[in-house]
């Protein structure tokens, strides 16, 4: 049997030396570009009571009990935790509130190439903006961040979720039908929406093709047009005008090109109330990253708040550029410091000022002749050799 002293817990892994580096130059990289965007950085607790995270918790998460009973369970999304900390701790200042994370979330997951049960995310939210403005700056500043840490091809995939609630209030469904077609969208489950659909009756045969066709509406501006055409239903039309916006405003930005629209788009947390996107890569079958709008989320903290956001994730990213051939993970250092037997001390003195003028220095820690010194260069990874003697 093997001994579990020497594995980490299902869903985890250890991360080693210059995976880690690269994984900090990529956390570093985000978190300044949310910076210099105005978003001020929060951390919250690894967890908080269960309650906290309402219809955000799922039988996914890691619970447990505290000394006094209470049900707790770690994070396993960072947007109700940043609303409760809003709520009870930043009521006054700024009407409009951009907050900024990097954190460790826990989930229970099949693990897969991307996936595991502990994993990283960097986020903004913004509390306090409606409108097409606010969504617009959320989805560019993704854009920039995923740029930042060293992606360039990548499609952001916009929807609504005013669209579907739309189209089922068109089609006269109940809850437990706008349920069913929420799952299916969430599943990208083809067959049970086209059975959903022949199912219809006393519906046009447009808005029937459009059930049929839910996880194919994709394209570009002209698709809001064609399918604008066809429904009626006020919320629908709501939501298309709003993506509309979204995308001038992103046009402004010189984003556009990056962005599509997929009207069957559905995430799998059920708090969203307006538009959501996903980003791709062409290397991944899974989201890199994504968001939305949340408009009721602070009312469970007692706060009527507007709120829009999204979340990058950090592994998934990692795994991207190692894929692309960028993160290769090799870690250098400018010089080695070598001594000769009783030099140690002028080492020291020699490692020192070096690193003052801010190159980055391993000192031996052993005396070594000229050639074990030579050698040493080569094993210890750094780019030159300083011999004191």
């Amino acid at each position: 049997m093997t001994n579990k002293v020497y594995q980490v817990p299902y869903g985890t892994k250890d991360i080693l030396p210059g995976e880690m580096k690269t994984r900090r130059g990529i956390e570093n990289a985000i978190i300044n570009v949310f910076d210099k965007w105005g978003y001020d950085e929060v951390k919250t607790p690894d967890f908080e009571y269960v309650d906290t995270f309402g219809a955000a918790g799922s039988k996914g998460d890691f619970r447990f009990f505290d000394r006094s009973n209470n049900l707790l369970a770690l994070r396993n999304d960072m947007t109700a935790p940043i609303a409760r900390l809003t709520a009870t701790r930043l009521q006054g200042g700024e009407k409009i509130k951009r907050l900024c994370y990097l954190a460790n979330l826990y989930r229970y997951e099949e693990i897969q190439a991307g996936r595991q049960c502990e994993f990283e995310q960097a986020g903004v939210e913004m509390l306090g903006a409606s409108g097409a403005a606010a969504d617009a700056e959320v989805i560019v500043l993704a854009a920039e961040a995923l740029q930042a840490a060293g992606l360039q091809k990548f499609a952001i995939s916009l929807g609504h979720v005013d669209f579907i609630n739309g189209l089922a209030e068109e089609a006269g469904f109940d809850a437990a039908q706008l349920q069913q077609l929420k799952d299916y969208l969430r599943r990208h489950d083809a067959v049970g929406m086209q059975q959903m659909a022949d199912a219809m009756e006393n519906i046009r045969p447009e808005i029937k093709q459009l059930f049929a066709d839910f996880l194919f509406l994709q394209g570009g501006i002209e698709l809001l047009d064609k399918v604008a055409a066809i429904v009626t239903n006020a919320k629908c039309q709501g939501a298309l005008n709003d993506l509309r916006k979204i995308y001038k405003l992103v046009d402004a930005y010189g984003a556009a090109g990056y962005l599509s629209f997929d009207l069957g788009l559905y995430r799998s947390l059920d708090y969203y109330t307006g538009m959501l996107f996903e980003v791709y890569l062409p290397e991944m079958g899974y989201p890199v990253a994504g968001g939305g709008r949340y408009d009721k989320m602070m009312q469970r903290f007692g706060l009527e708040c507007p709120a829009t956001g999204f979340a990058v994730g950090v592994d998934r990213v990692l795994l991207a550029l190692e894929r692309n051939g960028v993160a290769t993970n090799n870690r250098t250092w400018d010089v080695l410091v070598t001594w000769s037997e009783g030099k140690l001390p002028e080492a020291i003195a020699k490692a020192t000022a070096l690193r003052r003028e801010g190159r980055s220095v391993k000192l031996l820690t052993e005396a070594a002749d000229l050639q074990g010194a030579a050698l040493a260069v080569k094993e210890y990874g750094c780019k030159s050799l300083v011999y004191v003697e």
